[in-house]
């Protein structure tokens, strides 16, 4: 995992000083992404730079920028089935490293952009400059895993970074507006989720697109990937997809809490040490770990630092984020044990029918194990689950912005609603596409990155989403089995089925000092009433009222954390 950064130029401007020192800044702040080298190529018109943090193919001769005969890339993440598109491209192209890197170029280099994105999984964000065209493209990975953003400097030039914070920073003296729409919808899910940030003139790239930028200095937008039905998907296709996120020259660990998704993780792969957080789990971690003769590593974080831990990652980051604190505190465990890359299920959940929140139209079992709750009947009761309900809260200055569940529910039938798969895959899409995409993937990105390792989730990988958004949810959730019923019955070979029927806890922190966490939000929550910020409305209980109240609390406290950030001073005057 990495950082990148790059500006390009329209025709008869040119690369100078100015410019320069810009990349140098991105670079600077960009560090912990990539702490094992800094690279920089500077040409007329464009300029990439890239840190790097080695994961395959440790030698330097894989640093980046990595250059062909026609192409410059600057490239940050891992590409899963680099192995078999090398074989592919090797009767036309010489390989001088071992490294994932490589392959993505000589791609780029023997089939263009388009026909590269076809065949390339795995989690990326990468800036490629052709020579030949003068034109420099920037690429997103398929569900929007790996960041990159995007601005425009006062000279009219493009600049791209791996971070809002890399972005304010290079820019010195520049003062921006906050965009009210992002930061209203920050308060609603506890990141924002619109495609510009909360700073003015900051927009993300989205998933599954490519930004071309051109010599006449205009810019467009292309999507390369939407979900396809894959009506033969079966087990040993995920399973095959699953053990190519192992390969890594570095000492690696999976997240192990002991419950379905890292337990079937840790029956498919081989090397991962296993790292679990210390829970009412940890024999139950410890008996998988022993099961599949792993080392096993239980750990339970320091949270003494637990404040000025979200005021890192926040400032690493450049947004306001609820859940970020905990994620850089077990980041941080994993860091000190010396690991630099680790296996999360991250996705699971919400692509198998985890939550009872996320209906199954078409299916509705009569019985499922005592452990399991019932599905929700309605998208408007997922809806409240994942997003908070602005009748329970206003903020007057950003009222006329925060987004209704009405308004949201009617925007996702419009994007999210899956032709030719199961009615229940629609739920699946919109979950990943909202609350995954929105707030786990940026929120996982910045802690792991803040401490310099690399977090591959599998689950996440486009192919697997694809397969299992295909499969009926009378597959998933069986009256036998409850929930994750094919990823139960994989495991039925190691463990009785016993073993799973308990509620779900995950990979958390689960220790005394999560009380006094707790009331950092319920302090922040009442400040921010005291000081006219928020009302609430009591009266309303609309919803989950209680569940908005708590997560208002977090993302109050996160909010304050930012505004009263080094980071916010920078890039705002007032």
């Amino acid at each position: 995992m990495c950082g990148v950064g790059g500006i390009y130029t329209p025709v008869g401007m040119g690369i100078d000083g100015y410019h320069e020192e810009i990349l140098e800044r991105i670079g600077t702040d960009l560090h912990l992404r990539g702490p094992d080298a800094f690279g920089k190529i500077i040409g007329d018109s464009f300029g990439l730079i890239h840190t790097r943090l080695a994961i395959i193919d440790l030698d330097s001769r894989s640093n980046q920028p990595m250059e062909s005969n026609d192409w410059v890339l600057s490239y940050n993440g891992e590409i899963y089935n680099f192995k078999s598109i090398r074989k592919d491209l090797q009767s036309t192209q010489i390989f001088r490293t071992e490294s994932d890197t490589e392959v993505l170029l000589m791609a780029l280099q023997e089939w263009g952009i388009e026909k590269t994105l076809q065949r390339i999984a795995g989690m990326f964000a990468f800036l490629a400059y052709n020579k030949k065209e003068n034109i420099l493209y920037a690429a997103r990975d398929h569900m929007g895993i790996k960041p990159l953003l995007m601005t425009r400097l006062e000279d009219g030039s493009y600049c791209f970074a791996s971070s809002t914070a890399a972005l304010i920073k290079s820019q010195k003296g520049l003062s921006r507006s906050i965009y009210k729409p992002a930061l209203a919808s920050y308060f609603v899910l506890g990141a924002p989720f619109t495609r510009n940030t909360v700073f003015e003139g900051i927009e993300r790239v989205e998933p599954a697109t490519y930004v071309k930028c051109l010599p006449n200095g205009r810019f467009t937008t292309h999507r390369y990937w939407e979900p396809r039905y894959q009506s033969g998907f079966t087990m040993d296709d995920l399973i095959s997809i699953v053990t190519e996120y192992e390969v890594s020259d570095v000492q690696s660990a999976l997240f192990l809490s002991g419950g379905v998704d890292s337990t079937f993780l840790a029956s498919i792969t081989q090397k991962l040490d296993c790292f679990h957080l210390i829970s009412p789990e940890t024999h139950y971690a410890k008996e998988v770990a022993d099961r599949f003769s792993r080392k096993f590593v239980s750990v339970k974080p320091s949270l003494s630092n637990y404040e000025t831990n979200i005021r890192r990652v926040i400032e690493f980051h450049g947004e306001p984020l609820m859940s970020c604190g905990i994620p850089y505190s077990v980041s941080e465990e994993i860091t000190k044990h010396g690991y630099k890359m680790a296996i999360s299920a991250n996705g699971a959940d919400e692509l198998f029918h985890g939550y009872p929140r996320t209906p199954t139209p078409e299916h509705t079992p009569d019985y499922l194990p005592l452990h399991e709750e019932k599905t929700y009947k309605w998208f408007s009761m997922q809806l409240s689950h994942i997003f908070r309900d602005n009748r329970n809260f206003e903020i007057e200055e950003l009222k006329e912005f925060v987004p209704s569940l009405n308004d949201i529910g009617n925007d996702a039938m419009d994007k999210f609603h899956l032709s030719n798969f199961p009615p229940s895959a629609s739920h699946r899409w919109f979950e990943l596409m909202t609350y995954v995409l929105h707030d786990l993937n940026p929120t996982l990105d910045a802690a792991s990155m803040a401490n310099s390792i690399e977090v591959r989730v599998p689950f996440l990988d486009h192919r697997l989403v694809e397969g299992v958004l295909s499969w009926d949810a009378s597959v998933l959730v069986t009256p036998s089995l409850g929930r994750k019923a094919p990823l139960k019955e994989h495991l039925s070979r190691y463990f009785p089925v016993s073993f799973f029927h308990r509620p779900k806890l995950g990979f958390s922190i689960h220790q005394d000092s999560l009380a006094r966490i707790s009331k950092l939000g319920e302090k922040a929550l009442n400040r921010s009433e005291k000081n006219n910020f928020i009302k609430l409305d009591n009266s309303s209980k609309l919803g989950e009222y209680l569940r908005d109240m708590i997560y208002l609390g977090t993302t109050c406290y996160s909010y304050e954390t930012w505004r009263n950030s080094n980071l916010f001073k920078t890039g705002q005057a007032s």
